[in-house]
């Protein structure tokens, strides 16, 4: 039961995918912004996750701030 209540809150996909399914969600929550947290016990997978969601939004960075 758990498991299924997350699931609906849980966008997997590649960047492409990531990025409809959350713009889905903010529309049907009428969102202005959404809290994106990957949960991976690897500190780069976590950060190369965030480069690839940032990369699929356009959205600018400072990649040398990344260990």
């Amino acid at each position: 039961a758990i498991a299924q209540h997350a699931s609906r809150r849980s966008v997997v996909g590649t960047p492409e995918q990531v990025r409809e399914r959350l713009l889905a969600m903010a529309a049907e929550y009428q969102a202005d912004e959404l809290i994106v947290v990957t949960i991976t016990h690897d500190f780069k997978a976590r950060m190369r996750s965030y480069e690839l969601l940032a990369e699929a939004f356009d959205l600018p960075g400072d990649k040398e701030a990344i260990p």
